[in-house]
């Protein structure tokens, strides 16, 4: 999991701009989320160093998440999201940025591949069709997460600790959730200098 996060700054100061989150909030979202639309929840319980959040029903654009050395692949994996929102799509429309960038990353079995998504805005009920075959689109029900939240510029080093926390509290308190994926939101490109924020997931069995 940890190697998805290295290259997580790298690759979103290609398109900075477009996910650069300002002082003021949107109205109806958490401020972390900044002037762009992200997934609607509930937080059913806090912990001390967490929270379980209900998430209402969610659309996704995905694909896989390629990963090197040099984090070129990571880049390219973001490029091509970012392509298909600015038009190279079946309908040729924009569609507005939204936050956060997410990586879901199998922690056990190597045949399953790491995807990237970006979050698709409600007010798009259907969004168009990818014209990138490696593209693809994704529908969640209403799902429960395990959210740690920490702040900061985030290296490979934070999010494995940041993972590693909460996945020990989890098993510490006899809380069931699936340990098979590990998931990263990013909220902020590197030119947001202050009140910085970074979350690790971990699906809810309960």
């Amino acid at each position: 999991m940890a190697s998805v996060y290295l290259l997580f700054l790298s690759l979103l100061s290609l398109y900075g701009t477009a996910v650069l989150a300002e002082k003021n909030s949107v109205e109806g979202f958490p401020p972390f989320c900044g002037n762009y639309e992200c997934p609607k929840y509930q937080v059913v319980k806090r912990y001390n160093t967490f929270e379980l959040r209900s998430y209402e029903s969610t659309l996704w654009v995905t694909t896989q998440l390629d990963t090197d050395v040099f984090g070129l692949g990571i880049m390219k994996s973001f490029k091509r999201l970012f392509n298909y929102i600015s038009g190279q799509n079946t309908e040729g429309i924009s569609i507005k940025m939204t936050v956060p960038v997410r990586s879901t990353v199998p922690l056990f079995n190597p045949t399953i591949n790491a995807t990237m998504s970006f979050f698709m805005p409600t007010i798009i009920v259907n969004p168009p069709a990818p014209k990138d075959p490696s593209l693809h689109l994704e529908s969640y029900g209403p799902t429960s997460y395990y959210v740690r939240s920490f702040s900061g510029y985030a290296l490979k080093s934070d999010y494995e600790k940041e993972s590693k926390a909460l996945s020990e509290e989890l098993n510490a308190l006899g809380l069931a959730y699936d340990a098979n994926f590990g998931i990263a939101a990013g909220y902020n490109d590197p030119l947001t200098f202050f009140n910085r924020h970074n979350e690790v997931w971990f699906r809810s069995l309960n």
